[in-house]
């Protein structure tokens, strides 16, 4: 039963990843936004637009890993599936 209790399968702990990611990016700038319309500094707002960048930058960063992962299981499985087709087109030998 302890084997059970591995580490999260790569899909799953990216996924949880990016949730987490994806809800404090919304709260975040939510924030940004409320701050923004209750300033008329210059300064306060290129400060708020760099936060904003950074937490664009690095949302885009996680989502560019479940992107990569999904892509990459795709190819795999897809690769697999056209290989066990290619080997059951084969004339049987024997």
């Amino acid at each position: 039963m302890g084997e059970e209790r591995q580490a999260p399968d790569p899909t799953r702990r990216l996924l949880r990843v990016f949730g987490v990611k994806v809800t404090d990016y919304e709260e975040r700038m939510a924030g940004i936004l409320e701050r923004a319309g209750s300033t008329s500094s210059a300064d306060e707002l290129a400060d708020l637009a760099k936060e904003a960048l950074e937490l664009t930058v690095d949302l885009n960063e996680r989502l560019r890993e479940i992107t990569s992962h999904v892509l990459a299981t795709q190819s795999r499985v897809l690769g697999e599936l056209r290989a066990a087709v290619e080997r059951a087109a084969e004339p049987e030998h024997g």
